[in-house]
């Protein structure tokens, strides 16, 4: 008997019943798809809009201020302007020379806007006064110019070449900047960018702050050194803030969606290895007779459960590669959205589903332990 015994294995079973087998496999490597493209179109969702508009403030600072200036104690709206950018001039030049800024412009600030898969938002347009600021801030981003020219005239601008391919399809990238600005010239970066030369007349007049990789001044703080009074400044920290509050209602949809998506398909592969399970009995009570105890039984039978689990992860890893690269390929570079195809914080989710998988199914089989019965108990 040692040496029958020796011979128990989930292999035969496996090997014999492979349309059974099969079935089970390419449900948990479904199951594993449905999870993982979940995760991935939910990236498609709040990616885009983090890239442009929080990711670029790593590396920068927005500080607006009256600078002190009340606008009726000038004669013209043009006196008034010209006394704003040469305040704001001489303020950034004083703040390029604290500790931890590599440079700071004056900017007037627009909009230009990024499409989602659901959705859009308004990305920052910087408008500087002159082709110079436009080069040290393309500097700075570690971008580069691929097509067209650099703005020389007020009204020319620059876009992120993920930005023109986002607009191919319509005609709504200036919606907010109007007629009165076009674009001359195409750059490839990490981010969303627009930037350019002012129109006279913009009226929105900030302080950029370029910093340093990792540095913890504060642009506030520095303008506030010159006596101005701050209205209003963004950091990378502030950024995050606004992106959560304006994505709040997104981020439940979100984890509503990966729920109940979660839970039905893991109802259903449930379903399916409750299934699995039950087929055996008979083969579990033969078995049984010939003398093989139940915790052997219960052995071999978890390991056909965890041989089935492994095969469906390296199918489902597969299946994953292709649909997301057709996904990437047909529906997001099309677009110009850029999201991370290899997502790790999906994996440990995936993890405890089938953590949570390997758990439940051990009821179906202590269930079929507990009703095994020789053959001599069978006919009588």
């Amino acid at each position: 008997m040692n040496k029958a015994r020796s011979k128990l294995s989930p292999w035969p079973y496996i090997r014999n019943n492979r349309v059974r087998t099969t079935a089970l496999i390419v449900s948990l490597s479904v199951f594993i798809l449905m999870m993982y493209v979940v995760n991935y179109v939910i990236g498609g969702m709040d990616e885009p809009f983090y890239a442009g508009d929080v990711a670029p403030y790593e590396r920068l600072q927005i500080v607006s201020s009256t600078l002190g200036m009340n606008g009726e104690d000038y004669e013209s709206d043009e006196e008034y302007m010209e006394e704003a950018w040469a305040r704001a001039r001489a303020a950034a030049e004083a703040i390029s020379q604290e500790d931890g800024v590599i440079d700071a412009k004056p900017f007037a600030w627009q909009y230009v806007i990024l499409n989602s898969v659901i959705g859009n938002s308004s990305m920052d347009c910087f408008l500087f006064e002159n082709t110079s600021d436009c080069e040290d801030y393309l500097s700075h981003m570690d971008a580069k110019l691929v097509s067209g020219r650099m703005p020389e005239n007020p009204g020319e601008i620059l876009v992120d070449k993920k930005l023109e391919k986002n607009h191919s399809n319509d005609n709504e990238l200036l919606e907010y900047l109007g007629n009165k600005y076009e674009v001359v010239g195409i750059v490839d970066s990490d981010y969303y960018l627009a930037f350019g030369i002012e129109q006279p007349g913009e009226n929105d007049i900030n302080i950029l702050v370029m910093i340093e990789e990792g540095s913890t001044v504060n642009g506030s703080e520095l303008l506030e050194k010159q006596g101005y009074e701050i209205w209003y400044y963004k950091t990378v920290e502030r950024a995050k803030v606004n992106h959560e509050d304006s994505l709040g209602s997104m981020g439940i949809v979100q984890t509503l969606l990966t729920a109940v998506s979660g839970s039905l398909l893991l109802i259903c592969v449930s379903v399916v290895l409750a299934l699995h399970i039950m087929d055996r009995h008979n083969e579990w009570c033969l078995l049984n007779s010939i003398g093989f105890s139940t915790g052997e039984i219960y052995v071999m039978a978890l390991k056909e459960i965890l041989i089935c689990i492994v095969f469906s992860i390296v199918v489902g890893a597969v299946l994953c590669s292709l649909v997301v690269f057709g996904l990437k390929t047909f529906l997001y570079d099309p677009l110009g959205i850029i999201i991370k195809v290899w997502r790790p914080a999906a994996l440990p989710r995936i993890g405890i589903v089938f953590l949570a998988l390997i758990g439940f199914s051990q009821i179906p089989i202590f269930n079929g332990m507990r009703k095994i019965q020789t053959i001599d108990t069978i006919e009588s």
